[in-house]
């Protein structure tokens, strides 16, 4: 059974093993070979360390586990693009990962609506997320789930200084769910 809850710094070691393993499976084909081998646990696991330590403002993790084992997370806040910051009911989904060995479960769907509840209990009433624009599998979940292209891009810098060519979704995240 899987269960939902806020993530606390202890979890930090699990988000990581996550991420890099969704990374590693999700972005295969999509970033070089080398910039997914070279992802380190412990540099993503002190990340998440100082992120859960800090909690900015209006920021939200979440886990879900199974069996008490972390197999996906998601995380939420403020937009971090400064265009953004303009418009007080925009928040932003900045993550959500699975586990590649529990996808296409439902688990996804749940950490979205948890994603979303964080974000109306912050105060945003719009929300917003930057998606690998190759990333097919992420853009068919996402679309599935009510949002739409909002027609920007933007070129992000990832791991190693990858080139991450990314788009803007939106949503309304007072919608019914989905």
């Amino acid at each position: 059974m899987v269960e939902l809850r806020d993530a606390t710094r202890a979890d930090a070691h699990g988000i990581a093993n996550v991420l890099v393993r969704s990374w590693r499976a999700a972005y295969r084909g999509l970033l070089p070979d080398d910039v997914l081998a070279g992802l380190s646990i412990a540099d993503r696991e002190q990340f998440w360390s100082e992120v859960l330590t800090a909690r900015p403002p209006h920021t939200r993790a979440i886990v879900a586990t199974i069996a008490d084992a972390i197999v996906g997370f998601a995380a939420t806040g403020p937009p971090l693009v400064p265009a953004d910051r303009a418009d007080p009911t925009l928040g932003d989904l900045y993550a959500l990962y699975l586990a590649p060995d529990v996808w296409r479960r439902g688990i996804g769907t749940q950490l979205h609506a948890a994603a979303l509840d964080r974000l109306r209990s912050c105060g945003f009433t719009h929300a917003g997320l930057w998606v690998l624009d190759t990333n097919e599998r992420a853009l068919r979940f996402y679309h599935h789930h009510g949002w739409t292209d909002t027609g920007r891009a933007q070129l992000d810098r990832g791991p190693g200084g990858t080139e991450l060519h990314e788009r803007r979704l939106h949503r309304c995240s007072t919608s019914p769910r989905r």
